[in-house]
C-alpha cells in the first residue's frame, strides 16, 4: 500500500499545485480556514495528548497501566496487557495519536504484527476534547457513545492467548517523544490542506453541488464542524465521519506505518464498519426519541 500511497500523493499534489496557480485566492482562503481549524481545535486537543502518551509509552508508564488493566481487559476483550493499555489510552487520544502509539509499541516490541493489526481495527477514536469541546454541541455525549460502542462490540469478538505482565518487567527508556509528535502533527496539517484544496477544486468545477458530506469523508474534523450545527438530523453523519476517520487520517496512518507490513485493506474495512455502526446507532437514538 505504501507504494500506491506515494504514487497517489505525488499525482494528487502535482495536480493541486497546477490548480493553485490559477486559483491563488481560493488556495489562500482554504489555507487560512485549515490553519484556523488546526490552531483553534486540533492543536490544543491533540498535541498535548500526543506528546504525553508517547512519553508514557517510552518511559514505561503504560507498562504500569497495563499491569493493572490486564485482568479486566483480558476477561472482557482477550487483550494482552500492553494491548489493554494501548486500547484504554486510545479512548482519550484521537487521530492520529492512537496510530502513532500503536506503531511505537510495535517498534519497541511490546506488540506483534497481528496485535498491531487488531488494535488498528478497534483502537481508533476521535479525541474526547474534539467531541466535547471543538464540536460544541449539546449532543456531544450521544456522539461519543455512538462513536465508542461499535469499537467495544467489535473488541468483544477477539480472542488471544493470555499473557501476564509482572511489575519487574516495567522498563524505563527515554526517546525523542516530543520531536516525533511534532513530526506526526505536520502530517495532519499537510493532509488537511491537500484534501481541502481538492474540495475547493470540485466546488469550482461543480458550483451547484454541496460538498459538506464529501469534506467529512475526506477529512473528518472540518466536515464535522461544517454540519454539526445545521440540524439534529446531521448527527448520524457526524458520527460516521468521526468513526470512519476520513481518507486524510488513513493516509496519515499509512505514512506513519510505512515500515510495517500491515494490511491497509483490513484497516480500511474496520474504519468503514465502525463508521456504519456509529451512523446506525445514532440514527436509532434519533428514531426512538431517546434524545
Amino acid at each position: 500500500m505504501k507504494r500506491y500511497n506515494d504514487y497517489f500523493t505525488l499525482l494528487f499534489v502535482t495536480f493541486l499545485t497546477l490548480f493553485s496557480f490559477f486559483h491563488m485566492s481560493t488556495i489562500v482562503d482554504v489555507s487560512h480556514d485549515v490553519i484556523t481549524i488546526v490552531f483553534k481545535n486540533l492543536l490544543p486537543s491533540l498535541l498535548p495528548f500526543m506528546i504525553l502518551v508517547s512519553l508514557c509509552l517510552n518511559l514505561g508508564i503504560l507498562d504500569i497501566l497495563a499491569y493493572f488493566l490486564q485482568i479486566p481487559f483480558y476477561n472482557l476483550f482477550s487483550l494482552t496487557p500492553m494491548m489493554s493499555s494501548l486500547y484504554f489510552v486510545s479512548f482519550f487520544c484521537g487521530y492520529p495519536t492512537n496510530i502513532k502509539i500503536i506503531k511505537e509499541a510495535y517498534e519497541l516490541h511490546y506488540i506483534d504484527l497481528d496485535e498491531l493489526q487488531h488494535l488498528l481495527s478497534i483502537a481508533s477514536f476521535s479525541s474526547i476534547s474534539f467531541i466535547f469541546v471543538s464540536l460544541n454541541t449539546p449532543y456531544s455525549l450521544l456522539i461519543f457513545i455512538c462513536h465508542l460502542l461499535p469499537s467495544l462490540i467489535l473488541a468483544l469478538f477477539y480472542h488471544h492467548p493470555q499473557k501476564k505482565l509482572t511489575f519487574k518487567q516495567v522498563r524505563q527508556t527515554f526517546k525523542k517523544s516530543v520531536l516525533s509528535s511534532v513530526y506526526a502533527f505536520l502530517f495532519i496539517l499537510g493532509y488537511m490542506l491537500i484534501f481541502q484544496f481538492f474540495v475547493s477544486f470540485l466546488q469550482d468545477v461543480f458550483p451547484q453541488f454541496s460538498f459538506d458530506y464529501l469534506k467529512g469523508i475526506l477529512e473528518f474534523s472540518s466536515g464535522s464542524l461544517k454540519i454539526i450545527h445545521q440540524s439534529k438530523k446531521m448527527l448520524p453523519f457526524v458520527c460516521f465521519f468521526l468513526s470512519f476517520s476520513g481518507f486524510s487520517v488513513m493516509m496519515q496512518a499509512d505514512n506513519l506505518l510505512e515500515a510495517i507490513p500491515y494490511s491497509f485493506k483490513k484497516y480500511f474495512l474496520s474504519r468503514l464498519y465502525h463508521g456504519i455502526l456509529s451512523f446506525i446507532l445514532c440514527l436509532l437514538f434519533l428514531q426512538f426519541g431517546l434524545i
